[in-house]
């Protein structure tokens, strides 16, 4: 069994655990999970620990359990565009192994060195891919995952191919690690663009919106699209206070009818590709973020004027960056709720949390459905109690 040891970095709205578990192999982590049943513990799983806090507080934490150090390639067929990957994998690890063969995970997370590809599935994390690509789970065809009994579980495989029935592997994505521990992960890969250009335009925020609209109604292959208000855009470099960003990738004659196509479209001029990291960062270091959600292609119920925020208006989503009063908040996630959206705190203290209705919002997953689960793979609850609705 890995070490059992105390270990910064864990703490959960103000909880720590009594010590911390480092696994290095499946067997270690089934181990870990046996011993905390055993032992009546509940352990919160944990990797590069960039989205750990994202939740209810813990009901109990008595262990944390690590699978950073779960790390490594398995098997990788390039002719296939398949590759298995050990949980604890980071993407800049993940990116490196398929960088010599043109190649890719296509699936962008916020701080990719310390990212890795199970905490990316598990927590369901957004990023600027999720317009061209979609969810994280689209891109992964197998898991092998340990349950909260201690039993590992198979789903899938490493062929990409059609399956009849209900594919147990999409149910681990945004179950943040409360029904089972993720070991290993099957990808599907893309090969990588010959070309990737962004471009930015400074704008107003009511007018970044239409912009944006205009962009994605002509239908063009856009790669990623977002608008960056506030703070958070004078940190990119902006001159004003709203940056519109919009990258194209393909094959280099396709790209530069792209550009121009959208230089009718918008005033904008080149930046560097490596702009979409800080993009993707910005909700992790921010010290308060709420994620919202809206219908995909309506109009947002947000004006955002005046907000700090990463805005991705094609997909529906957006990241608030500063902390409104808990009674704002209500009220946004009221509005939300109403029109089918969500709003959901991801970094805030554990009072306003409590305060604010919990960091969920209305469930998502029927109560009585989400309980059934829990009970199937968690019978005893061992696995982060109290962090998701169940």
């Amino acid at each position: 069994m890995g070490l059992a040891v105390a270990v910064p970095g864990h703490a959960i709205d103000g909880l720590e655990p009594r010590g911390v578990t480092s696994a290095q192999s499946e067997s270690e982590v089934v181990e870990a999970i046996r011993t905390a049943n055993d032992r009546g513990e509940a352990i919160v799983v944990a990797g590069g620990r960039t989205r750990l806090g994202i939740g209810d507080p813990p009901a109990r934490y008595d262990r944390a359990l690590d699978l950073s150090g779960l790390r490594g390639i398995v098997e990788y067929e390039p002719d296939d565009l398949v590759a298995t990957v050990r949980a604890g994998t980071t993407l800049a690890e993940l990116a490196d192994a398929l960088a010599p063969r043109k190649q890719r995970w296509p699936v962008e997370a916020g701080l990719h060195d310390r990212a890795t590809v199970g905490g990316t599935l598990a927590s369901a994390a957004g990023g600027p891919s999720r317009l061209r690509y979609f969810h994280p789970r689209d891109w992964v065809i197998g898991a092998r995952v340990v349950l909260g009994d201690g039993t590992t579980v198979k789903s899938g495989g490493r062929v990409v191919k059609n399956v009849t029935g209900y594919d147990l592997t999409r149910l681990w994505s945004g179950t943040f690690g409360t029904l089972a521990a993720i070991v290993e992960l099957t990808l599907k890969l893309t090969t990588a663009p010959e070309r990737t250009v962004t471009l930015a335009g400074e704008l107003d925020i009511a007018t970044a919106l239409t912009k944006a609209a205009a962009i994605h109604a002509t239908g063009l292959p856009i790669d990623a699209l977002a608008i960056v208000a506030g703070e958070a855009a004078q940190g990119l470099g902006a001159r004003g206070e709203v940056m519109l960003l919009v990258r194209i990738a393909g094959p280099l004659a396709a790209v530069r009818r792209l550009g121009r196509a959208l230089r009718e479209i918008v005033n904008c001029r080149d930046v560097g590709n490596e702009v979409w990291d800080r993009v993707a960062a910005l909700p992790l270091e921010s010290k308060w973020t709420a994620r919202v959600a809206w219908s995909p292609g309506a109009t947002p119920p947000l004006e955002f004027a005046g907000y700090s925020a990463v805005i991705y208006p094609a997909t529906g989503t957006a990241y608030l960056l500063h902390a409104i009063d808990r009674s704002t908040f209500r009220r946004v996630r009221e509005s939300l709720e109403a029109l089918e959206g969500y709003a959901v705190l991801e970094r805030a203290g554990p009072d306003y949390k409590r305060e604010a209705g919990g960091a969920w919002g209305r469930a998502r997953v029927p109560l009585p459905i989400a309980r059934a689960l829990k009970d199937r793979f968690d019978p005893r609850g061992v696995l982060a109690p109290g962090r998701m609705p169940a």
